[in-house]
């Protein structure tokens, strides 16, 4: 079987591993070759991974988004109340109706007819128009694979509270609109006039976004398939504990506690109600100096500066050095109140880490109290903070038998092979 990836990121950086993962995870099936088709231009040392982007265009497009932004910095410091989108709601792309690369160029890039096409991230790469044409032009069906909600709404990537998106959009909060005809309706109408006619399927990472797409008005009818998010389980396994945390010369007598802060400022990652949580588990804690957190991402003077407990910085990980510092903790601290992921969930339980999380997105599957570590009530920092203590007092055979059911539920659950199976189902029935 032929099958098309499509995906606008960088494979080899952040969101877009998960399309160079989904590649890799595919191109082990027997029968099948797998060709992976990117936006960003980038030299990726394998012919079947190729970029649409020249070397000019892409910095061209970097350029002009610079200038745009800062004409928009200056408009509102100009006028404070004025406003294009609510950045709560994540807009990457104001206007999907636009497309950003022909079709038949697109398909010029590949040597084979594909069997089927699945798209993961299209935002400023591919209109649903490019789809229907691809579906036309090549006869093979398509499956959206969302990491977001972006594919069902008009144009947010998470909808908080929101149900414009149940219906057809209009009165946005996300475009911080008024008006029943404003430009998310532009892009539902848009959308719902494309996927209707074309040969379109569903696939989903967890029953979070699940539901999500059932309520969706752009998907009614059309196939929904779950398929679990592969992770690299050459990279995200079990490991020596004390060597990781050499690494990152982290405490060997203390309990670690990781946490993940690519970015802290966003309101949708949980921090402010993180550091709640960690100040109501210090006043409950017997011996609070044998805590230490480790924190990874981008690094922030103001939240920092609040930690309850001693920390530790390690700066922008590689994949390797990530897998490492799961291996290092007693537990990994996912404060996500408005997610469809995030990954790190599926990266800590391949790792054998467990995992406290508020009750959203991928922990909804995978993180299970008692077993692979708790899930707290949405926002409850008490409920959050009992949870990290829950495991912070684990004996030491309890603690091995829940590493134990961490890696064992990654293996059932997140592993490639798993993916990769799933997704074959899903084109075999169409």
């Amino acid at each position: 079987m032929n099958i098309l990836i499509l995906s606008a990121p960088n494979p080899k950086k952040t969101a877009g591993i998960v399309a160079f993962d989904l590649y890799k995870g595919l191109e082990t099936v027997n029968g099948t070759d797998v060709r992976l088709i990117v936006k960003q231009y980038g030299n990726y040392y394998d012919k079947k991974i190729i970029p649409i982007d020249s070397y000019l265009t892409h910095y061209r497009e970097a350029i002009i988004q610079k200038f745009a932004t800062l004409s928009i910095r200056v408009r509102s410091i100009r006028d404070p109340s004025f406003k294009i989108v609510n950045s709560d709601y994540v807009i990457t792309d104001y206007d999907p109706t636009r497309s950003y690369c022909k079709t038949s160029r697109l398909l010029s890039k590949i040597d084979f007819t594909p069997d089927a096409i699945i798209v993961l991230f299209n935002h400023k790469f591919l209109s649903f128009k490019n789809l229907w044409e691809l579906n036309a032009m090549t006869k093979a069906p398509i499956y959206i694979y969302p990491m977001d909600m972006s594919p069902m709404t008009a144009g947010c990537h998470y909808a908080w509270d929101c149900k414009g998106y149940h219906n057809q959009c209009g009165f946005c909060p996300a475009y911080c609109s008024s008006a029943e005809n404003d430009q998310s309706r532009k892009n539902w109408l848009f959308k719902k006039r494309y996927i209707d006619k074309t040969n379109i399927s569903v696939l989903y990472v967890n029953e979070h976004l699940h539901q999500q797409i059932l309520q969706s008005s752009l998907f009614k009818g059309k196939r929904k398939y779950k398929v679990p998010l592969g992770i690299d389980a050459t990279i995200f396994k079990l490991g020596d504990m004390s060597r990781a945390r050499n690494i990152f010369k982290l405490p060997l007598n203390k309990k670690i506690v990781f946490i993940g802060a690519a970015n802290v400022n966003s309101k949708r990652k949980g921090y402010r109600q993180l550091i709640d949580a960690l100040k109501i588990l210090k006043q409950n804690l017997d011996n609070p100096s044998n805590i230490h957190i480790a924190v990874a991402g981008r690094h922030n003077n103001d939240l920092q500066a609040n930690w309850p407990f001693d920390y530790s910085t390690l700066g922008y990980l590689t994949y390797d050095q990530l897998a490492a510092a799961f291996r290092s903790a007693d537990l990994f601290l996912c404060p996500s109140i408005e997610d469809s992921g995030p990954m790190m969930i599926n990266q800590s339980i391949m790792c054998g880490t467990p995992v406290v999380a508020f009750e959203t997105g991928a922990a909804l599957d995978h993180v299970i109290t008692g077993k692979t570590g708790y899930l707290a009530i949405m926002k409850d920092c008490h409920d959050f903070a009992k949870g990290v203590k829950s495991i912070l007092d684990l004996n030491a055979e309890d603690r091995k038998i829940m590493r134990k059911n961490c890696w064992e539920h990654g293996i059932e659950f997140c592993h490639p092979k798993v993916q990769a199976n799933k997704i074959y189902e899903a084109l075999l029935d169409n």
